[in-house]
């Protein structure tokens, strides 16, 4: 007797040893976690990972970032996943943030109130928030309602809109769905990293040369304005070099040849690190002299004098004009007349290419068609030490017309033969980067670069530092239809058929891509796999499926409980 109250004191001493044990190992673990943090991702795709940049910029916010997602009610399985993925990484950037960012979920339709709800939805609608109509289908009932796919973020005073939901032409919805899942980091990324910035950046668009009228850049520098960058316009006429305190020189469309003294400006700011997003015509081809002429209008080159300094950095912007028979934008003509009204039919004209981005690059990847008008091509040039990315070509149905041509109506009265357009994938804009040298190496005389040197307190620079720059081989990619009372249509807008391409979007990432060297745009690079169900087959096997989910597991426990006690009374009987 005495033996078995030993042994159960020891037995009793024993568990309490190791229950202690593993409460302090527990704490311990605790402990040590708040200072060593880990996360493991183990989906293919690293879906629910943040890339470094972001996780570098979160983690050394000086206040607190707050997001207000609206984004709520009952929502269908696409509206639910986006949800779900928007509070996975709202999640995450908090779990390397910390207390710096805070973030919730607001149902605006959840107000009961009509008067109040109109009141909460115009004012989302002004601060930058678009709805969008939602079709919730049920076996027994269709039902539609208004949704806000968005988000404001909020930083020390300053707010900035984030559209959640994609915007694509051509896709499903399970695809658009798909992609804005895929773009959720970089849009709360980009939104933070604006509303941080110690100061905007600068960007300046060149004046003087015939460019683009502030008219028809009104939406592009109305829509980089909201997204806090600071907007100018820059000369080359009244001064002797251009300022670097610019972050990026747009050149839109010029018109008017340049000569020595001017583009010497430009090449400075190039070798002194500037960064430049070209947007030149190989030829005057031009709709308005098109239409003025029955006969059709001979393009010619547009002889510009940039030539020698765009083959010396590493392209050459050819004087042709490109057709694409198997994706372009229509136009109306008309074709007769009803009475004495004219009767107009939409034609497609090749000479309107859409153009495409096939390649991993985060400035054109996941965008629509970018609407073109008389593009030309873009060779590339052998340049050691230039890194050349195509971002914008032609479909496989393509050809380019050297200049001088005849562009005339005439085309359209007979079906293209697919034989004449075989020049597949024709390249429209091309990113350089890399170290680039001056155009003017070993061209100038000692005494002007001592003269230059003298009155520009800048000295002569023949090579560049690690650098970028776009050259787009169409300047009306970036240029806004104008309406009747001198107001700009969104860019991208096509007026004849009243769709929005991603002209804006893609001028937007060619920009930032150009200014930021933080790598935040890099997360655009996301991929997640659409893995879609087979809705037959669900429907077939439903039952099947619910019956070993439901059934199987209850039948297991009851058979492990009448096992046991078949144990138990097989043991103790005996």
């Amino acid at each position: 007797m005495v033996k078995k109250l030993k042994k159960s004191s020891l037995n009793r001493r024993d568990s309490l040893i190791r229950l202690v044990l593993m409460l302090v190992i527990i704490l311990l673990v605790n402990v040590v976690g708040r200072y060593f943090y880990l996360r493991f991702d183990l989906t293919a795709e690293k879906r629910y990972s943040i890339s470094a940049p972001t996780k570098n910029m979160v983690k050394n916010l000086k206040d607190v970032v707050t997001v207000r997602v609206y984004l709520g009610g009952d929502l269908n399985a696409g509206f639910t996943r986006l949800k779900e993925s928007t509070k996975n990484l709202l999640g995450e950037l908090r779990a390397y943030g910390g207390k710096n960012i805070e973030f919730e979920f607001i149902d605006p339709m959840a107000i009961e109130n009509l008067d109040e709800r109109k009141t909460v939805m115009t004012d989302l609608m002004q601060r930058g928030l678009s709805p969008t109509n939602l079709t919730t289908k049920s076996k027994t009932e269709s039902k539609q309602q208004l949704v806000f796919p968005g988000a404001l973020v909020t930083y020390a005073g300053r707010e900035m809109p984030v559209q959640l939901l994609e915007n694509q032409i051509g896709y499903s919805p399970q695809e658009i769905l798909n992609n804005s899942v895929i773009s959720l980091e970089y849009k709360f990324a980009n939104a933070i990293k604006k509303l941080i910035q110690y100061r905007a950046p600068r960007v300046a668009f060149l004046k003087g040369n015939g460019e683009l009228s502030s008219v028809e850049l009104g939406d592009i520098q109305a829509t980089l304005k909201n997204l806090q960058y600071e907007v100018t316009d820059v000369t080359l006429q009244n001064g002797y070099y251009i300022n670097n305190n610019y972050d990026a020189l747009i050149i839109a469309k010029p018109r008017i040849a340049f000569d020595e003294k001017e583009k010497y400006q430009i090449d400075q700011y190039i070798m002194r690190g500037g960064k430049v997003l070209w947007l030149v015509d190989g030829t005057n081809a031009s709709m308005d002299s098109l239409r003025g002429n029955p006969t059709g209008q001979f393009a010619v080159s547009n002889d510009l004098n940039l030539d020698d300094m765009l083959f010396k950095y590493g392209v050459r912007v050819n004087s042709d004009v490109v057709q694409d028979i198997n994706l372009n934008n229509p136009i109306p003509l008309v074709v007769g007349k009803m009475g004495n009204a004219p009767q107009t039919e939409m034609f497609p004209w090749y000479y309107f290419p859409l153009l495409v981005s096939e390649n991993s690059h985060p400035i054109g990847k996941n965008l629509d068609p970018i609407a073109s008008f008389f593009a030309s091509t873009i060779d590339t040039i052998q340049n050691p030490g230039v890194r050349k990315t195509i971002l914008l070509h032609t479909t496989d149905n393509a050809k380019a017309q050297m200049a001088p041509t005849r562009i005339h109506f005439g085309i359209l009265q007979s079906k293209p033969n697919p034989a004449y357009y075989n020049q597949p994938k024709l390249p429209i804009a091309v990113l350089l980067e890399g170290e680039f040298e001056s155009v003017y190496k070993n061209r100038l005389a000692p005494e002007f670069l001592a003269a230059s040197d003298t009155v520009q307190n800048l000295k002569y620079t023949e090579k560049s530092k690690a650098s970028k720059m776009i050259v787009i081989g169409d300047g009306d990619i970036i240029r806004s239809e104008v309406r009747n009372d001198s107001s700009a249509y969104p860019l991208g807008y096509y007026i004849y058929t009243k769709q929005q391409f991603a002209n804006k979007d893609f001028i937007l990432n060619c920009i930032e891509y150009l200014i930021d060297d933080s790598g935040i745009l890099q997360t655009r690079n996301k991929e997640v796999k659409l893995r879609m169900f087979n809705t037959v087959k669900v429907e077939e096997e439903r039952w099947k499926w619910q019956l070993i989910n439901i059934a199987l597991p209850i039948g297991v426990i009851i058979l492990m409980g009448l096992a046991f006690g078949f144990y138990r009374k097989r043991k103790y009987a005996s």
